[in-house]
């Protein structure tokens, strides 16, 4: 380790002789294993260099799950360059690398799925019809595994060509044949995403981040005593929930440790559930109230940097119903700038580009300040029309910066005082600098880097918790089934409103929530259990948004549905998922700055036998069949982010 020796000796160095405060050089030459033209790529560790771990080489597919792209993921994994974790930058190399582009000979498929009608309360209905309360079995705690950034995944958050796009799969009261036009290829599905999945399992199983899982476990649940008191602690089925909860954290500070290497940035998806693509089967790294209808994706970036983020939307007409960039700052990930949907300007083509510098815009369009304390960037699609709209493509250039070196490469730009130090003196920055990055990063050093990453979690849950549990006017503990007025949170992406409580329900009751979307184009019902966390919201309904509900009226002033542990019949129903307690944090996204009304949210408690009386005329019921029908839509839909799907 005389490299991290020469490290410290440089910082102590620096921080005597630099008195004065400055800016960063922008050192617009290559150097260092690290220039300037750094494009999107992940970092990798030679297997070729006695990794302690036994980590086996990145991109290595079974035989029998070779896909169209193994070639090039290998070649993606592959590259020992200065600890980069992912591939070339789409488009920057073959053409079937970019993942704005469907590759030659894949042709779509194409299914269908009948919609029922729904229609008024029928007398044929029966709960045993239908039962979906009992979810597929989730992965096990092998495959379970998420989320955590450096306290950005705490953060709340393709170019793909229109052939090959999500195609018109949609609830409607007619019974008519929908058509789902499978993608060819996911925007998702680059080759540095596949390349940083490996990787990130590889590091949540590494000894040091299974040693802050326990540690991570015991302060989860010491948070959930406190936090869930009057409901006497989590319950049995929480408790069950507790180790894949404390898995997704792990596997989200993996994620989190391959974005600090600022200086070779890529585009990592993360807070995303389970999934297998690609010959390759990926643990959840979800926390934090993830949203259902969300695409979060994180690049790694500092002030002394300049950067390039290009991406393509593939179907104008169907756009996310939100997209935003967010400059996070810190380990509390705090929103320093942010650019929204309204703000961002797009080309007739889809396309776009975006710049990230320390400098203010200065009549730039699509431009991102970057300030010294500046640690991600965050992007988020919010899909509330899962068949149509589909997420960007998205890549990340470093153009201008210091080179890359190991303080970069461990992620000293990202320690709170000493990064932002670095970034605003550029004698330190050139002492930092003088010290290249290793060849690669050995799994062990990176476990223990994301294990220190893990050991922030324990504070940033009980804080999410406490969203749900606390007034936040008085800090005093309210009762279960209140839903909050909906607010600005610090917690969640600043440019939304959110509502959040938590429930408490036996079998036969039922919280009956009124929303009112004022000023909102998009609202989202969704359920988190104790530990913050979504469950299996593809087969089972339990999330519902403004595009998939049924609204009260024609005009969609208001909305009622139904959150229960059992299927009450109604088309809007919320279900728990198998939760008799859980949380609740309904979001409201492309809010109108000149609204004079805000959202509101009411809930009541009701028990189900009373429930007719209780909801709006109009109210749509379906039957056992119809569910069935409906959740095959939803299904069917929610497969198209991980397209193509099922995968031969």
């Amino acid at each position: 380790m005389g490299r991290v020796g020469a490290l410290a000796v440089a910082l102590g160095v620096g921080v005597a002789i630099a008195g004065t405060a400055g800016t960063a050089a922008a050192d617009t030459t290559e150097s260092g294993g690290g220039g300037t033209q750094t494009e999107s790529r992940p970092e990798r560790e030679s297997t070729a260099s006695g990794n302690a771990d036994g980590a086996p080489e990145s991109g290595k597919a079974d035989p029998g799950d070779a896909s169209p792209r193994d070639t090039e993921l290998e070649n993606a994994a592959s590259d020992t360059d200065t600890d980069s974790d992912s591939a070339p930058a789409a488009g920057t190399g073959d053409d079937d690398a970019a993942p704005a582009r469907t590759s030659a000979g894949r042709l779509p498929r194409t299914l269908t799925v009948r919609t029922a009608d729904l229609r008024e309360p029928a007398d044929d209905y029966d709960d045993d019809d239908y039962d979906d309360d009992e979810p597929d079995p989730g992965p096990s705690p092998a495959d379970v595994a998420a989320l955590t950034a450096l306290g950005a995944a705490r953060r709340e958050v393709g170019s793909a060509s229109s052939e090959s796009s999500a195609g018109v799969l949609e609830m409607t009261d007619r019974s008519t044949p929908q058509t789902v036009v499978v993608a060819a290829a996911s925007p998702l599905g680059t080759p540095q995403q596949l390349a940083a999945e490996q990787l990130a399992q590889r590091i949540a199983g590494s000894v040091p981040v299974q040693l802050a899982r326990l540690f991570l476990k015991a302060g989860f649940y010491s948070a959930a005593q406190r936090q869930f008191d009057r409901v006497d602690g989590p319950d049995p089925e929480n408790l069950r929930r507790l180790d894949a909860a404390v898995d997704a954290y792990a596997m989200g500070a993996a994620f989190q440790q391959q974005l600090l290497n600022s200086a070779e940035p890529t585009v990592v998806m993360q807070v995303a559930p389970p999934h297998t693509w690609y010959g390759q089967s990926v643990g959840a790294s979800r926390i934090l109230y993830d949203n259902p209808d969300t695409i979060y994706r994180f690049m790694g970036v500092n002030g002394a940097s300049s950067y390039v983020i290009r991406g393509t939307f593939a179907d104008l007409d169907n756009l996310p119903a939100d997209t935003s960039f967010s400059v996070l700052t810190g380990l509390t990930g705090n929103t320093a700038a942010v650019l929204t949907k309204d703000q961002l300007v797009i080309e007739p083509d889809g396309s776009f580009t975006i710049t990230a510098d320390a400098s203010p815009a200065g009549g730039r369009t699509n431009h991102l300040q970057l300030t010294a304390e500046t640690t991600l960037i965050a992007t988020r699609n919010t899909l509330s029309d899962w068949a149509r709209q589909t997420p960007m493509s998205l890549e990340i250039t470093r153009v201008g910066g210091p080179p890359n070196s190991l303080f970069g490469q461990l992620g000293g730009f990202a320690i709170p005082g000493i990064g932002p130090a670095v970034v605003r003196n550029p004698v330190l920055t050139t002492l930092v600098s003088l010290i290249p990055p290793l060849p690669y990063v050995p799994t062990l050093l990176r476990g223990t880097i994301a294990a220190v990453i893990m050991l922030l979690g324990v504070q940033r849950e009980e804080t999410y918790m406490r969203v749900a549990t606390t007034d936040p006017g008085t800090g005093e503990r309210i009762d279960p089934n209140v839903l909050k007025d909906p607010a600005r949170n610090a917690e969640f992406l600043a440019t939304q409103l959110q509502s959040a409580g938590y429930f408490q329900l036996a079998d036969d009751q039922a919280l009956v929530i009124t929303v009112r979307p004022d000023g909102a184009g998009y609202f989202v019902v969704p359920v988190t259990d104790d530990w913050t966390v979504t469950d299996d919201y593809w087969n089972v309904q339990t999330s519902l948004n403004n595009a998939q509900a049924v609204a009260d009226d024609a005009d969609g002033t208001t909305y009622t549905l139904v959150l229960s542990p059992t299927d009450p019949g109604v088309a809007n129903w919320v279900s728990t998922g198998g939760l008799n307690q859980g949380t609740i944090s309904i979001r409201f996204q492309d809010l109108d700055p000149d609204a004079a009304i805000l959202p509101s949210v009411d809930a009541r408690l009701v028990r189900l036998e009373d429930l007719p009386a209780e909801m709006p005329p109009g109210t749509r019921w379906v039957t056992g069949g119809e569910r069935a029908a409906q959740l095959a839509g939803r299904k069917a839909a929610y497969d198209l982010r991980f397209a193509p799907y099922p995968q031969a």
